[in-house]
């Protein structure tokens, strides 16, 4: 018998069998159950969080001759029959059929009954990949679907997607899946096939799924290919064409230490490797985060792991989360630039630079002149949160419920800017805030931790264009944390008992004097010639 991929033995055939989307799941159940059965739905979402598949188990569900609580029953000869043999069970890859002929041809056949069955199914996978006309073709069908037939259309570029034929849709968000969901499944196939990992490994596979459990039952199926008795890490990053652990820590240990020698001939191995530029910014991201919360936590990770990180508890948090604003930027240029390399070979040289500047500065007895340039600096955070005050004072001064109401229901839009390579990086950041008090020209943002607030205060301008895109209005924007908001919204509402008012105060617009680094410019320059430089 031909072999079964994994990811294809054990795909759900029955909502009971869905790991993750319960409330896509609930809902779509709750429309059997009570015969309320759309025309079209949109199922957008990352890629492997079971879209498709839900979308077979919708299409045998709908036609179930006598379902269980709106999933199969899985006897009757619907529920028995060949999914890919089922004449009214249509399945369209977008990507390759994306034409205006291909749609005309899906518009004269929606004209015919359904031959076997209840309902007549199309499901267009990856339909964003139409082109305009195909949409304008499919958009009249879908204004006015015959009798019968449903359109489901999956996607993971719901942006790409015009909003004539959203509007015509009942839209499902797939989020991706926990590492808990996807590690307990791995589990589970593991023993069924009768085959053993260590725990590390799957938790590897996991984290390197991304959320996504076909990816990790991918590489779930690459590993177990290799048949050896003890599989390790290093192994699953090799099979994925990842980077290992010891290779981020080591990229990291040149940055600290300011062995750019090393660190460039580590950059030219991981070029030549073919390795990504984008996935290693992240572990880098990842690492400095790790370290950050193990040097602020107990047992949070596993002992082997704060081993490693314990040789990094006396570097100061400020410095690593300036690291981590120039790994932001960083990945921002690289998707941007064809040539990957020269820009991370710039971004690790400042950042080396920047480092070790720091450190040099601390040792070095201060000159007179330094002493007023730090004085300016140490002042510098006091007129920040000065200006961070009155932002807040103002935004409480006229904050409006309905206004807020507003803000928030168009800041689902957020979800669409995810994948587009200009703004995805700061609409993932604003996905992670809330927003608490929205008035006319003043918003509050609340975060969990501080490292979103230092990247949101140090693209405060950046995000204010992103919003005046999305509301097409200008605001005044401030971060804070959780705790700090519940200390303001105690306050205010204790002020407001009191009868104390907040009024309106002026805010002054900072205009920001462009610094240059001379040792950083000329070290760059000397190894890349001027003509390529260019430092934020």
């Amino acid at each position: 018998m031909a072999y079964i991929s994994l990811y294809r033995k054990y795909r759900p055939k029955s909502f009971v069998e869905v790991v993750g989307q319960e409330v896509v799941v609930k809902i779509l159940k709750n429309s059997i159950i009570n015969n309320k059965i759309g025309h079209a739905y949109i199922f957008s979402g990352p890629r492997g969080t079971g879209k498709t598949s839900i979308a077979k188990i919708f299409s045998k569900a709908v036609n179930c001759l006598s379902n269980k609580d709106g999933d199969l029953c899985g006897k009757c000869e619907v529920c028995q029959l060949n999914f890919d043999d089922e004449i009214d069970i249509i399945e369209i890859d977008a990507a390759s059929n994306n034409g205006v002929d291909e749609i005309r041809e899906i518009r004269n056949n929606v004209k015919l009954m359904p031959a076997h069955l209840k309902y007549k199914v199309y499901i267009i996978d990856e339909v964003h990949m139409l082109s305009t006309s195909a949409f304008n073709a499919l958009l009249k069908t879908l204004e006015e679907p015959p009798k019968n037939i449903i359109f489901i259309l999956a996607t993971t570029e719901f942006n790409k997607i015009p909003a004539t034929v959203v509007s015509r849709c009942q839209k499902f968000d797939f989020k991706k899946l926990t590492n808990k969901q996807i590690v307990d499944r791995l589990k589970y196939i593991l023993k069924k096939e009768e085959k053993n990992l260590d725990d590390e490994v799957i938790e590897l596979i996991s984290n390197l799924s991304d959320g996504g459990m076909r990816d990790a039952i991918n590489m779930l199926d690459q590993v177990l290919s290799l048949e050896k008795d003890v599989i390790t890490v290093d192994d699953v990053y090799y099979l994925v064409g990842d980077t290992s652990e010891d290779t981020i820590f080591n990229l990291l240990d040149c940055v600290l230490s300011g062995d750019i020698k090393e660190m460039l001939k580590c950059i030219n191995n991981l070029y030549e490797e073919g390795k990504n530029f984008v996935n290693i910014c992240d572990r880098l991201q990842m690492l400095i985060r790790n370290i950050i919360i193990y040097c602020n936590t107990k047992s949070y990770f596993s002992k082997e792991y704060e081993e490693k990180l314990s040789k990094y508890s006396n570097i100061e948090i400020d410095l690593l989360l300036k690291l981590s604003e120039e790994i932001f930027k960083l990945i921002n240029d690289i998707k941007k630039t064809t040539n990957q390399k020269i820009i991370m070979e710039i971004y690790t040289i400042k950042m080396t630079l920047l480092f070790k500047n720091i450190e040099e500065k601390a040792k070095v007895e201060e000159k007179p002149e330094e002493i007023i340039e730090e004085k300016e600096e140490i002042e510098k955070p006091e007129e920040n949160n000065q200006m961070k005050k009155i932002k807040i004072n103002n935004a409480l001064s006229s904050a409006n419920k309905e206004l807020k109401e507003e803000f928030l229901n168009k800041y689902k839009i957020l979800n669409e800017y995810v994948s587009n390579k200009d703004y995805n990086a700061l609409a993932n950041l604003l996905l992670k805030a809330s927003p608490e008090v929205v008035s006319n020209k003043n918003v509050i943002f609340t975060f969990k931790n501080k490292l979103e607030i230092v990247l949101f205060d140090k693209n405060e301008e950046d995000i204010q264009k992103f919003l005046k895109k999305i509301y097409s209005k200008n605001y005044s924007i401030v971060a804070i944390t959780n705790e700090e908001w519940l200390k303001i919204r105690e306050e205010y509402i204790s002020n407001t008992k009191k009868g104390i008012k907040y009024e309106y105060i002026e805010e002054k617009i900072k205009t920001k004097k462009e610094k240059k680094n001379t040792e950083l410019e000329n070290t760059v320059e000397d190894l890349f010639g001027e003509e390529l430089i260019k430092i934020d």
